[in-house]
């Protein structure tokens, strides 16, 4: 027995390293029809099989940017900076096991060139830094680590080095490829190779082989997925846990593409165009396949960050994101026909930080907690795949369903579900695609039986798995707002609340909140819903806890000067209304003025202000900026700057940013805020919400 298993996983192993994604060509003048019935019969590899079951894994951001806090560095920085102090690999492992992931994707390398591993290619790595007297390899320990708990280790080499003079020109190709063989030789089986979009070499051979790259991943790793650039694995297009509605992974490719994306040059360029879709809100429904030349399996991969940033920075310790947002997240992308990666910096001891930790583990006990009674397979139940028949009435919150991807690919379109009460069949819920998995979070309902109706789909379609469940009570989390008025509103549905104003984490003693408050100079408030007894409560680490930090309140301030507005849809005042779902955008009608682009406030009064806080636009990153300075005077004639810098990785990471000033700017009326650049370059720019802060701010952050 144990000879034919491991005989079986050998083919396996085998039949992986032998697949190369080679696209599915579309005959000239096909119908519409034509092309559906066609991505009906597209399957994924091996490879994509066994990475889309991992369901959720760690992403692990950290490096140089961990000691100078910054979130981008700029390859300058002196090795001897590196030092943690506790370095732990297996507290990373344990963490994220008890999380209920089940992969670490860590970054080896990231835009500041900073080797984790004593590289042959530079002198900018761990072995020219303090880390084990020169000796060490964070890479070595991380590998080891997940290799003794069980996890799967994948790697992050970032394509864009600012450490590398070489960097843009020819000669870069031999150090990536080097650096690469390291990484691809020295570590064991990755399930992983993961290339950034951000600043990365063009697609031009003369200059960068891509195709040279995926070979050799092929070659030493030929279990592996390449992400994001490459063939295996897309980014869902944003860095905030969301997937589509419909999420497929059959696409379609705008050009011809006759060969395998690994060797044929023109196959390549086709799916380069689609990545540049990537942000698409459609990318395989019938529309979109009847533009086919060609049919690709390519899943999607969700990122995002359990803190503000990507690297961890001390004074988001209290920013670390609660259970609620979490599971949002988890369910939205592992429930999306996705792959959730979920970053967790480690901290500049070496280890996750411990708010991190705390709702990690809160997450794992809820999936498990979540997942331990599959009710469609209880004892009595009758199941026949599609249908499941009770003795009894039973209670259900959650749907789970899977197509057999390996079997019949992905063609489910639309699906029904029905539950039986009182003799007849009612609809309780619905959806578009299927995918390796849909999970439907639903009002709780009871009845005897349920079903899952196919209405819609390219072929006859093969139901995995539907499964019924009934989550664990959650507490909801409180929701903290300023109002227009100027003073802080909190709500958590029905449920009593505690309250801090001062950052300090709530306890039973807390002030309960009774109605809105007052904050007039600002702070950071902490809200906790009361626990209530229930018998299907999961019990938690943590609380569930909310975090707002709100600076000066906008009361009585005024706009003096701006450099343009569109005052149809983007007035200046937009910007200090204390809402950030309003925004001041520069005019582009029916001309678009150029940077610098500014916006000077009176405060009505002199402050002494430490810093001020940047809201970007909450919908897209039209006009979102970049670069900044930031200015303050006493009486709007003599100014001085008090800060200038880059709001680093906005664009896609669209989060209120706090920029702490280096010394405090005493007797301070007005300030004045100057746009420098967009994050794509464009004319104009745009703010959400501008506000200023008067308390501390803590550590230093240098943007930059």
């Amino acid at each position: 027995m144990l000879a034919t298993v491991a005989t079986c996983l050998a083919w396996v192993v085998l039949c992986a390293a032998c697949e190369a994604q080679v696209p599915t060509a579309v005959p000239n003048g096909s119908s519409q029809a034509a092309i559906v019935k066609l991505a009906s019969t597209v399957r994924p590899s091996t490879r994509q099989l066994v990475w889309q079951a991992t369901g959720c894994n760690a992403f692990v951001h950290f490096g140089m940017n961990t000691f100078s806090n910054r979130e981008w560095g700029d390859g300058k920085e002196k090795p001897a900076a590196f030092a943690p102090t506790e370095f732990d690999a297996n507290q990373w492992v344990t963490t994220f096991r008890n999380a209920s992931m089940n992969g670490i994707v860590m970054t080896c390398k990231h835009h500041d060139g900073f080797c984790l591993w004593p590289s042959k290619t530079t002198e900018h790595d761990v072995a020219a830094s303090p880390f084990r007297d020169g000796k060490g390899d964070v890479v070595a320990e991380v590998a080891n680590a997940c290799r003794q708990q069980g996890l799967k280790f994948g790697v992050y080499l970032s394509p864009w080095d600012r450490n590398q003079k070489t960097f843009g020109t020819k000669a870069y190709q031999a150090v990536f490829l080097a650096q690469l063989t390291e990484l691809l030789s020295n570590y064991g089986e990755l399930f992983e190779v993961w290339f950034d979009g951000a600043h990365c070499p063009p697609d031009d051979p003369s200059l960068f082989d891509w195709q040279a790259v995926f070979q050799l991943v092929r070659k030493l790793q030929p279990n592996a997925v390449i992400a994001i650039t490459g063939p295996d694995v897309r980014w869902v297009g944003n860095e905030a846990g969301k997937t589509r509605g419909s999420e497929w992974s059959v696409l379609p490719l705008p050009q011809d593409a006759p060969g395998a994306f690994e060797q044929d040059r023109q196959s390549w360029r086709s799916l380069w165009e689609l990545r540049s879709r990537n942000q698409a809100s459609d990318l395989g429904s019938r529309s979109e396949l009847g533009k086919a030349k060609a049919l690709c399996w390519w899943p999607a991969e969700t990122d995002v960050s359990i803190r503000p940033g990507w690297f961890y920075h001390p004074e988001d310790d209290q920013r670390v994101k609660p259970l609620t947002t979490l599971l949002d997240y988890w369910f939205t992308a592992v429930g999306g026909n996705a792959v959730l990666l979920l970053n967790v910096p480690a901290d500049r001891r070496g280890q996750i930080a411990a708010p991190d930790v705390a709702v990690l583990q809160d997450l794992g006990s809820y999936l498990k907690a979540t997942f331990a009674n599959n009710i469609a397979r209880s004892p009595g139940a009758r199941h026949d795949g599609r249908e499941v028949h009770f003795h009894q009435p039973i209670t259900i919150d959650l749907l789970d369903l899977a197509e057999d991807l390996a079997v019949t690919g992905q063609r489910v379109e639309e699906f029904h579900v029905d539950v039986m009460r009182d003799g007849a069949w009612q609809e309780c819920a619905k959806g578009t695609t299927i995918g390796f998995r849909r999970l439907l979070r639903i009002e709780p309902i009871t009845g005897t039986a349920f079903r899952v109706r196919i209405t819609k789909q390219r072929g006859p379609a093969s139901i995995k798995n539907f499964g019924l469940y009934l989550r664990p009570t959650l507490m909801q989390a409180a929701t903290i707002a300023r109002t227009k008025s100027g003073a802080i509103a909190i709500t958590a549905g029905l449920l009593p609340v505690r309250y801090t104003i001062d950052g300090s984490p709530v306890t039973d003693t807390s002030p309960l909140y009774l109605k809105p408050f007052a904050l007039p100079m600002g702070g950071t408030v902490r809200a906790r819903a009361t626990a209530r007894t229930d018998s299907n409560a999961v019990v938690l680490g943590t609380a569930t806890e909310t975090t707002a930090s709100f600076g000066l309140s906008p009361v009585g301030w005024k706009i003096v000067a701006c450099s343009s507005e569109q005052s149809s849809d983007g007035p200046a005042n937009n910007a200090i209304d204390g809402d950030p779902n309003t925004l001041w955008h520069t005019r582009y009608q029916p001309d678009s003025p150029k940077h610098p682009h500014h916006l000077t406030i009176d405060l009505g009064q002199s402050h002494t202000l430490t810093g001020f806080i940047y809201q970007p636009r909450t919908t897209g990153n039209n006009g979102t900026i970049a670069d900044y300075e930031f200015h303050g005077s006493h009486d709007g004639v003599q100014w001085r700057k008090l800060a200038e810098g880059t709001f680093g990785n906005i664009g896609n990471n669209p989060t209120a940013r706090t920029v702490p000033f280096e010394q405090p700017a005493q007797n301070t009326r007005f300030v004045r805020f100057t746009a420098l650049r967009e994050v794509e370059g464009r004319a104009w720019a745009s703010v959400g919400e501008l506000s200023v802060l008067t308390g501390s701010t803590g550590v230093k952050v240098k943007n930059k």
